[in-house]
């Protein structure tokens, strides 16, 4: 099964701007039946927090809120992980961040999915 993991780095709340193609690969690949995984690392976990309203601005190709890319991306079964070490240095907790969201791993467990022979990876 061809599996697909989409790094968020650079993508973040401050770069609105930069999140709308990953989900919208992320949704386009669930599609398409393969495995998808977004990491979501440094800053680019505040996308999930569900009080941020910076998740509702709306962001080209399509003028959409942001929210709904994310939520057309966790709809079609693409599975979010959030990095340990980022949610610490900013306080959050599972809890804080929006439904299906939610999943926390550390970096060895996100560098051991990362090197699965049929993974592809596409940072942001």
């Amino acid at each position: 099964m061809t599996s697909l993991v989409l790094q968020l780095w650079q993508t973040s709340t401050a770069a609105p701007q930069l999140a709308a193609t990953p989900f919208m690969l992320a949704a386009s690949a669930a599609a398409m039946d393969w495995s998808v995984e977004i990491h979501a690392l440094g800053a680019s976990v505040e996308l999930f927090v569900r009080d941020n309203a910076a998740r509702h601005h709306a962001v080209a190709p399509l003028n959409r809120p942001l929210s709904a890319y994310i939520e057309d991306a966790t709809r079609s079964g693409v599975r979010v992980h959030l990095c340990s070490t980022a949610m610490r240095d900013r306080g959050l907790e599972p809890e804080a961040m929006i439904e299906g969201c939610q999943s926390v791993l550390g970096m060895v467990s996100m560098l051991e999915r990362l090197a699965q022979a049929d993974t592809t990876v596409l940072t942001y």
